[in-house]
């Protein structure tokens, strides 16, 4: 049985150009992006899937611009 750790991660794209962020769920080698309005709604989404997929730990950040 896999350990929580490793069933995925977390992140969250924040733009410096705009108050949308992406939300990226790894899970099991598959990806699924959720674009939110902004960083509260984004962080909100991340706990929510955290929670649904058993990954612990804070969701990490990038910043691409």
């Amino acid at each position: 049985m896999e350990k929580a750790e490793q069933r995925g991660e977390i992140q969250i794209r924040r733009y410096s150009s705009s108050s949308e962020c992406d939300v990226i769920v790894t899970v099991r080698g598959r990806e699924m992006v959720v674009q939110l309005p902004d960083y509260s709604q984004a962080m909100k989404w991340a706990q929510m899937e955290a929670k649904t997929y058993k990954i612990l730990g804070a969701p990490s950040e990038e910043h691409p611009d």
